[in-house]
């Protein structure tokens, strides 16, 4: 997200140099941009510079019944949003950075960095020489393990709740399907996401310890995953016109805390995954980084840089929030299947907490009139079991 920053400060007449390490494009992610984080783009003018590019009109979840059936529930979107590669943003916003003259050191590396009252000295490796660069102000977006974050003395040292890990492939297909599809499995779930041009990218996240290490199989790193997905998953996958591809290696673990998102001289800020990150389960990571930039170039324009630790809270409320709930839930199985065989059960309440979650629907939405018959429902498996799944096999809600 360092380069939505760039480009915002550029537009405000200020000289910009951008360190880019060259990961971004390769970053291991969902790929979908929801409501909130497409509408940065369209602010920014982007939208409409990226060509490849898939609607994504619905939310899925998908996972077996007890017949052994893979069933689904389904949640159209309301506002606009889209699956992009994110190869193709990556070179969308570096062709903007271009247009503007904003310098960019392709291949550069930040090794170390000393904070200041009156600025920041960074030592940049580039091309094998190391050089340091003297600037007002530095801002940290390297991602889930932030150099800028630990150097900077803002990486929080508490342990992690949650050691949970991602990883990605993709593969080409004719067939379209504008939606994301999410497949509840034995400890992973798996997303796909379409990314438009017969593309399509299918994301992972599990809890390595909860798994055999390292994971059985020989083959790679998405095969043995999909081992633990319910039967019939791939063959419910849009029809391949070539083979898997990407996948071999996962990054983790994802929950980052910080101590804050911006030091306390006031030169150093975090914005995207190097600002702290909880977990990838809503597809919200790209929405918030775009959505933190934007912020904090707001309080950089205004002079109001203190602002920006309360904005960022405010910004990633929700989306904490949600995650939070969503892990704890999904560490307690019994739970979760009697959670989500209530919901199968209340199609309505099940678009009220999706739309909760990604399009920033009131609290209030969640009170529909089927909230009681599900929490009847979590009350009846919770006294009989929560084996009394889902009555019928097939079809979405």
């Amino acid at each position: 997200m360092g380069a939505t920053l760039a480009l915002l400060l550029a537009r405000q007449g200020r000289k910009v140099l951008v360190v880019d390490g060259g990961d971004s494009g390769s970053k291991v992610c969902g790929e979908g941009i929801l409501p909130a984080g497409w509408r940065v783009l369209e602010r920014l003018g982007l939208h409409e510079k990226l060509t490849h590019k898939a609607p994504i009109e619905a939310l899925v979840y998908q996972k077996n019944s007890a017949s052994g059936i893979l069933v689904g529930m389904e949640c159209p979107l309301r506002q606009r949003a889209f699956g992009v590669q994110r190869a193709h943003l990556y070179q969308t916003f570096h062709h903007a950075l271009r247009e503007e003259g904003v310098e960019v050191w392709p291949g550069a590396r930040l090794r170390d960095l000393k904070v200041a009252r009156e600025g920041v000295e960074a030592q940049v490796e580039r091309e094998g020489e190391r050089t340091v660069v003297s600037s007002s102000f530095l801002t940290g977006a390297d991602g889930l393990h932030s150099l800028v974050r630990r150097k900077a003395g803002l990486a929080q040292g508490a342990r992690r709740r949650y050691m949970r890990w991602g990883a990605r492939c993709y593969f080409r297909s004719s067939e379209q399907r504008n939606r994301v599809e999410v497949t509840l499995g034995d400890g992973v779930e798996s997303y796909l996401t379409p990314l438009g041009e017969d593309l399509y990218g299918l994301a992972f996240l599990w809890s390595p310890k909860d798994f055999p290490r390292p994971l059985p199989g020989n083959g790679p790193l998405y095969e043995r995953l999909m081992a633990y997905l319910p039967i019939g998953f791939e063959e419910s996958l849009p029809k391949r016109t070539g083979p898997f591809w990407g996948g071999e290696k996962g990054i983790g673990p994802l929950e980052q805390p910080v101590v804050s998102p911006l030091h306390k001289s006031g030169r150093v800020a975090l914005v995207g995954d190097a600002a702290g990150y909880l977990d990838a389960l809503t597809g919200e990571g790209l929405c918030l980084g775009l959505r933190q930039a934007e912020a904090l170039a707001e309080c950089i324009a205004e002079g109001r840089l203190t602002d920006y630790p309360g904005r960022h809270k405010a910004i990633k409320f929700r989306h904490r929030m949600v995650v939070s709930g969503l892990l704890w839930l999904i560490h307690h199985e019994p739970l979760k299947h009697r959670v989500f065989n209530a919901l199968f059960q209340t199609p309505k309440q099940y678009r009220a907490v999706v739309r909760f979650a990604v399009e920033e629907a009131r609290l209030r939405e969640l009170l529909t009139p089927q909230l009681p018959r599900f929490l009847l429902g979590l009350l009846m498996q919770s006294l009989f079991g929560h084996h009394s799944e889902v009555a019928h096999d097939a079809g979405s809600c």
